[in-house]
């Protein structure tokens, strides 16, 4: 996944709007960013309701790269080797 994001500044606060990001990246955010974490700026005179932190942004796309831990592998039977192993 690319960053393809550019971040704006308004009063200091540096963030991204949801709506410039691209489709994949959109979609994904949408389900599973936290929603609480979505504010909005009022910026000459238009509302933006979808602006997140670039911090917060640059976080949830390194989750994103992370990749899932593996299942574990079943242990081997150890009894079995024991036996073997003093036979």
């Amino acid at each position: 996944m690319s960053m393809g994001a550019t971040s704006e500044n308004f009063k200091g606060i540096e963030f991204v709007r949801i709506s410039s990001l691209p489709d994949e990246q959109k979609e994904k955010i949408w389900t599973s960013f936290h929603q609480d974490k979505i504010f909005k700026i009022v910026k000459d005179q238009s509302l933006m309701n979808d602006c997140i932190l670039y911090r917060d942004y640059v976080s949830w796309l390194e989750q994103q790269h992370t990749p899932t831990s593996r299942p574990a592998l079943p242990k081997a039977n150890q009894s079995i080797f024991t036996k073997l192993a003093f036979k």
